[in-house]
């Protein structure tokens, strides 16, 4: 429906206002279809003759009157209604209208924390609702403003969230005491690395060292230097002691001053360190 201003002049029939909505003012431009598949499905369905139209609020006028524009309540400018039998080939997509929950946003509202990517509550419980059951367990692993906890809270799910915001679990608290009241005694949080359960026996991680060294044909991965292999040592990627496994691809060889100089450190750490 419409497209990018870019460099539209002001007075073009594209840039100018239709049905109170005006697109230019907010950096669009009409662009209502006249060539290409869906434009031929319009002709062959609902508008006869619908490609010969030439000016685009003619256009506008013709789709309107066909149903095929949708006119949201609280949106910036309506939308054009498309059927997925147009598109051959091509998977159908879901457009949810009600509740809103994207760009359509208000600030104002009393639910709103201040987080720019923030969804409304009624939103994230229409997806809990098709897609669990009460009891079952959801799932959040970037929860930020909480929104997801609070609604699979209200409809009876067991809820977990991960965030690397403190700020998260202020906001879990403060919005489900608000709904729960005085009796909610907050949420379990626990900030240390959990213990991978799924790992089994690994052998010991410096068996790896003869494969590691011919990999990376003797070459350090720190200062990219090639030493024999008595200098060369087993380093953890991710540091063990954050996280980090035994596994092959979370080890690597360094040679000894760069293991080192490394540290409990990641290799991003470390390398903006010999930076300073």
């Amino acid at each position: 429906m419409t497209g990018p201003r870019h460099n539209a002049d002001a007075l073009a029939p594209s840039s100018l206002p239709w049905r109170g909505y005006d697109v230019f003012a907010m950096g669009r431009v009409w662009s209502a279809p006249k060539t290409g598949t869906y434009a031929a499905y319009i002709e062959r369905h609902f508008i006869p003759g619908y490609r010969s139209i030439e000016g685009v609020h003619e256009r506008l006028e013709a789709l309107d009157a066909a149903g095929l524009i949708h006119h949201p309540k609280r949106g910036r400018w309506p939308g054009l209604k498309r059927y997925a039998d147009a598109d051959a080939g091509t998977p159908p997509q879901n457009l949810i209208l009600n509740p809103i929950g994207f760009t359509n946003y208000s600030a104002s509202s009393k639910e709103y924390t201040g987080f720019k990517t923030q969804k409304r509550v009624a939103l994230l419980e229409h997806f809990i609702k098709i897609s669990s059951n009460p009891g079952d367990t959801v799932f959040d692993p970037f929860c930020g403003c909480a929104t997801t906890m609070v609604a699979a809270d209200r409809l009876e799910r067991v809820w977990a969230g991960i965030d690397i915001s403190p700020l998260t679990i202020k906001l879990v608290n403060a919005r489900i005491r608000e709904d729960r009241g005085a009796l909610w005694g907050g949420a379990n949080v626990v900030d240390s690395l959990p213990k991978r359960t799924d790992l089994g026996v690994l052998p010991n991680y410096r068996t790896h060292r003869h494969r590691l060294y011919g990999e990376q044909e003797g070459v350090c991965v720190g200062c990219d230097s090639h030493f024999p292999f008595r200098v060369m040592e087993v380093d953890h990627i991710l540091p063990k002691s954050r996280g980090g496994t035994d596994h092959l691809e979370n080890l690597q060889l360094l040679c000894s001053y760069c293991n080192r100089s490394k540290g409990n450190k990641t290799m991003a750490e470390w390398r903006a360190s010999q930076t300073d």
